[in-house]
């Protein structure tokens, strides 16, 4: 948004020099790109004022919206136009009709066009100070409108219209020539101006070459409106197409100014051409409008929030320099706001408390210590998973919540990815339904890049459907590991981790975690374990699938876990346990047991008959072949014990292993090995 500093001083008294006016517009949000000095012969001292304005407000992109921020700055009186209205003296040839996505379309009828006219020169200036092209002046006069107020306008050649106009949407293939000479295949979620043929305009975005105004034009039909911002946005990005109606048109307009703009504009082009003008034609679908919304502000709230000690009254102050209308509440303590039509950035309580800190000034609020708040489980929980995970050796990484539909579709079902309706991009089309792209996207970055020996991780929000409408959110803890263990050495052979590196990583970090064998799209079958507590699922862990390495030129083995931490807590301070003077006692025990059978199952039903003074249980040994009998396999086990308050003898000792061979005879059907 650039523009001319005299031409904002027509709506806002502003007696402070170009430095300082373009500090306070940076303060207030609206960061000053760029301003130079300029020297009018029209209107004498003058500067260019260049704004960098975030999407979030479509109010700015006007000298009215600018002017508004500053009379709320400055309390100083806002001079908004109130064009002189244009008496009808014609009627007009043609009407109107519209659907519920342009709930206001306003329309005039304007005779005895003469385009050898001129632009006014103030006119013209002040379009070029805003970087603008002067075309003729019925072009130049809706651009300058649209500077001003922020509404975009446009105008059709009458006679080349075959018609009433109505707008609608397009039908699938239906095809335009816009004023670029482009031409474009519209689909049914295109809202066009037709008129009784054809489309003559991509509504909100620009008009049709076919309809436009030229130097033979004699008569327009000028229209202003109000189109729904969801139906505009997307479609600059689809079709390639960005104009400064559509900048306006898919952040919001005020839907308000429809009659005004056009007015405006009307009196303008009287000014230049003294034209016959036909009656001001209103399309009006009230239920459809946008509804002003009303936010419920509590002024201790905004003081505790702000370290702040503002009365209600200057609150009240505040609110209403930015055009807020302030209403009674039954509520004692809250204020209750109706947000204005060229607002749509406002929708709760903390955007009022954002708005009062902005208009006061940063700066301005006063210095206060926050009191310490207890730390939330999850907050401590995630602290020490990342202490964790850091001492191990991993990085930690944040990766983008949208992904590439295709990438997601290879996670889950289609019908439980959550599409965007607005995306970016058609690369952050969907909210990641894992952690796992987004992994992989960071290794893939730095495998490309001879960084292959990697191992990160993330704590992030994935995304779901449920019941085919209902989204809901969880948060997830996901890593990968690849390459080599440690660094190159001529005193170690090199060795590349492995399944068991990253099983051996989860064990560390967590306690009572148990793994079965099972199995997910995207991972190596028999290289997967699902990972339980108890008896509950939290994740799973495996090795990237061929597929997917394939897919992303991968060439060395990759490995990934994703756990849900719903179920899992803080863990709890290590206590000092005091450690036994007495020595261990110790046995390996060998068995041939079913090849079907986990090994966890069996070292489950070990320690169940093992007693309490079990201190550590480590499988060293899996065998099949030769000297196995058939459909069988051997597993042999280390055993240690040690009591705190005696030797353990051989005769215990052999009474438990006793035990545990024939327990594990009866329940597995397990044979101990010579």
């Amino acid at each position: 948004m650039q523009f001319s500093k005299n031409w904002l001083k027509e709506f806002v008294d502003i007696k402070v020099s170009t430095e300082e006016l373009c500090e306070q517009l940076t303060m207030l949000g609206l960061e000053v790109d760029d301003y130079r000095s300029y020297r009018s012969k029209l209107t004498g001292n003058d500067a260019v004022i260049k704004l960098d304005i975030t999407p979030n407000r479509g109010d700015c992109f006007s000298i009215l919206g600018v002017a508004r921020e500053l009379s709320a700055l400055y309390g100083s009186e806002l001079f908004v136009p109130v064009p002189k209205k244009i008496q009808k003296t014609v009627d007009s040839p043609i009407t109107v009709k519209a659907c519920k996505e342009a709930p206001s379309y306003v329309g005039r009828f304007i005779a005895e066009v003469d385009l050898k006219k001129k632009t006014p020169p103030l006119i013209k200036e002040r379009l070029k100070l805003s970087d603008v092209r002067t075309i003729d002046p019925i072009v130049d006069i809706t651009n300058y409108v649209l500077l001003e107020l922020g509404q975009p306008l446009h105008a059709f050649d009458i006679e080349k219209l075959s018609g009433n106009l109505n707008v609608r949407f397009s039908s699938n293939e239906e095809k335009i020539i816009l004023l670029d000479e482009q031409e474009i295949e519209l689909d049914d979620k295109c809202l066009v101006i037709a008129d009784e043929e054809t489309p003559v305009a991509f509504a909100g975005i620009m008009g049709g070459l076919n309809t436009g105004v030229t130097s033979k034009t004699k008569s327009i039909f000028l229209e202003s409106a109000f189109f729904v911002p969801e139906v505009i946005r997307g479609k600059t990005r689809k079709y390639g197409i960005q104009t400064d109606a559509s900048l306006r048109f898919e952040r919001g307009v005020d839907f308000k100014i429809q009659t005004l703009a056009v007015n405006k504009a009307s009196l303008l082009i009287n000014e230049v051409m003294g034209c016959k003008f036909g009656p001001v034609q209103l399309f009006q679908k009230k239920t459809a409008l946008p509804k002003n919304k009303l936010i419920y502000l509590n002024p201790l709230k905004t003081n505790s929030l702000l370290g702040s000690n503002l009365t209600k009254t200057s609150i009240i102050k505040t609110l209403r320099g930015l055009g807020l209308e302030i209403l009674s509440s039954k509520k004692k303590h809250n204020l209750k706001v109706k947000v204005p039509s060229w607002r749509f950035d406002l929708d709760i309580e903390a955007d009022l408390i954002e708005e009062i800190a902005r208009l006061i000034g940063y700066n301005n609020l006063p210095q206060k210590s926050l009191k310490a708040k207890r730390r939330k489980n999850s907050d401590s929980l995630h602290l020490t998973l990342r202490k964790s995970f850091l001492s191990l050796g991993y990085n930690e990484v944040i990766t983008y919540s949208f992904i590439d539909y295709e990438e997601a579709k290879l996670l889950t079902k289609k019908e439980d990815l959550v599409l965007i309706n607005n995306p970016i991009s058609e690369a952050m089309s969907v909210m990641r339904p894992s952690l796992l792209s987004g992994l992989l996207k960071t290794f893939s970055y730095n495998y490309n890049r001879s960084e292959g020996d990697l191992k990160i991780f993330e704590i992030g929000s994935v995304f779901h459907k449920k019941n085919k409408s209902e989204i809901f959110e969880k948060v997830l803890l996901g890593g990968l590991i690849s390459g080599q263990k440690e660094n190159v050495s001529w005193s170690r052979p090199q060795t590349e981790v492995d399944f068991y590196d990253l099983k051996g990583d989860l064990e560390t970090i967590f306690n009572n975690f148990s793994f079965r064998k099972g199995s997910m799209p995207f991972l190596h079958e028999g290289k997967t374990a699902l990972i339980f507590k108890e008896k509950k699922q939290l994740g799973y862990m495996g090795a990237l699938s061929p597929k997917i390495k394939e897919k992303l030129d991968i060439k060395q083995d990759t490995y990934f876990f994703e756990l849900s931490l719903e179920s899992l807590l803080p863990s709890e301070s290590k206590k000092f346990k005091r450690f036994s003077h007495f020595p261990l006692a110790q046995r390996d025990l060998s068995f041939f047991i079913d090849s079907d059978v986990e090994v966890k199952e069996v070292m489950d039903l070990i320690i169940l008959k093992s007693g309490k003074d079990l201190k550590e249980i480590n499988i060293f040994d899996v065998y099949e072949g030769k000297g196995v009998p058939k459909g069988k396999k051997g597993l042999t086990f280390s055993l240690s014990w040690q009591a705190t308050n005696r030797t353990m003898t051989d005769l215990e000792i052999d009474h438990i292993v006793e035990k545990i061979v024939g327990f594990l005879s009866v329940k597995l059907n397990a044979r101990l090995r010579s």
